[in-house]
């Protein structure tokens, strides 16, 4: 499933395709868009994520929900590319330029943009990580609230309503470079922990949107060792890697499991003691 880093850059690239473009083509195969195949024209004015979900604000006051899940897909591509795909189309808009679709996806509404924070997903999210008003502050004071204070940090990362758009991957870098196991609860944390948390949860999240998805912090390598020639193709640090070395220690990472969910993470730099 995309997490937040992922829907913010397909965001980016719907307002980069649709907005301000004159669309030419439209097409919806959706239940909940059935009312939209009524419209003369359609015009993009926004397009904007909110932890894993996308909005599209289209003409007439309405937006578009969209939530990938596990099989979603939006693909960017020239309008006379021929598909080879088995995926079902949902949404198909077309410019001079270039062809927008969604691919696969069900959970779909359609909603007055004035309603939008009624929708079901959105009206339970925290803040989303990638938000510039979500910073360190707003994620300590979320840490420390009485909902996830007391809970392991493994499920507390997971959870959207905590802060929305973490997901497998960036849990697992998270509380590396936090230096912290997927056991620690916050109430175990003292104040320097806390704060390189909070730090941390903005940073590796902000580090992936950036970055395509990779988590590696380069300026961070290239202090320990001098250069980071032999890291450029890598993604993270510990994600992925089980069984490797870690880059830090040179332990091996290991694989456990937490809510049937796979967490990486390196035993000795991850002060494992709870």
């Amino acid at each position: 499933m995309p997490e937040g880093p992922e829907t913010r850059r397909m965001a980016d690239s719907i307002s980069t395709a649709l907005i301000d473009k004159k669309i030419i083509r439209f097409s919806f195969f959706h239940e909940q868009l059935d009312s939209l195949k009524a419209l003369s024209k359609i015009s993009v004015f926004d397009a904007l994520s909110k932890g894993k979900a996308i909005i599209i604000r289209i003409n007439g006051g309405l937006s578009i929900i969209t939530h990938n899940q596990l099989y979603g897909k939006w693909t960017f591509n020239r309008p006379d590319t021929q598909m080879k795909t088995n995926r079902q189309l949902r949404i198909e808009f077309v410019t001079e330029k270039k062809a927008v679709r969604l691919w696969s996806a069900t959970n779909i509404v359609l909603c007055n943009t004035k309603d939008e924070h009624l929708h079901s997903y959105i009206n339970k999210i925290g803040p989303d990580v990638l938000d510039d008003a979500t910073d360190q502050t707003v994620i300590r004071k979320r840490l420390i609230e009485k909902k996830f204070r007391n809970r392991i940090l493994s499920s507390t990362l997971l959870d959207q309503s905590f802060i929305a758009g973490i997901g497998n991957y960036l849990r697992s870098e998270i509380l590396f470079f936090s230096r912290l196991n997927h056991l620690k609860k916050p109430s175990d944390l003292d104040e320097a922990q806390l704060n390189n948390l909070s730090k941390e949860i903005k940073n590796v999240s902000l580090r992936a949107y950036l970055q395509k998805g990779k988590t590696m912090d380069y300026e961070r390598i290239g202090r320990l060792f001098g250069n980071t020639d032999n890291f450029k193709r890598l993604r993270h640090m510990v994600f992925g890697r089980a069984g490797q070395p870690c880059f830090i220690c040179g332990d091996t990472v290991k694989k456990l499991f937490s809510s049937s969910r796979r967490v990486y993470l390196c035993t000795t730099c991850q002060e494992f003691s709870v």
